[in-house]
């Protein structure tokens, strides 16, 4: 590439020329974990009536709101668009109430920690991939 100048310059030239495609590649591999992820709690979400388990879907967030390399790529979601309110009563469980008092609780189904965990693995292996 025919670099000059010292050591530290040199290298600071080849990171120079190595960012664009470094922050391109962890772009599309944030993305394109997010959207699984979105897809695995919809297929892994309590199924009742299948409404709560068709809410799950990633979004963006506008790029720059944040420092560091997240300031270059985009920043993705995953949520729940029509139930959010149920998230974490389903995750955690809650008392079951009636005229007389409380009468119990539900079990905790969880079922967002789990995808939470294997995209937080995923996404450092899908970004070593990519690079």
């Amino acid at each position: 590439m025919g670099y000059k100048g010292t050591v530290g310059e040199q290298m600071a030239k080849i990171l120079n020329d190595y960012t664009p495609e470094a922050i391109k590649a962890a772009d599309k591999a944030i993305k394109s974990v997010a959207s699984d992820a979105a897809d695995k709690l919809q297929n892994e979400s309590p199924k009742k009536t299948g409404d709560y388990a068709k809410g799950w879907a990633c979004e963006t967030l506008a790029k720059g709101k944040f420092v560091g390399i997240f300031s270059k790529t985009g920043q993705y979601i995953v949520r729940n668009k029509t139930d959010w309110h149920l998230t974490h009563l389903l995750e955690n469980g809650h008392v079951i109430r009636n005229a007389k008092g409380t009468y119990g609780r539900t079990r905790p189904n969880p079922h967002i920690a789990p995808v939470e965990d294997w995209a937080a693995d995923e996404v450092v292996s899908a970004i070593k991939r990519k690079i």
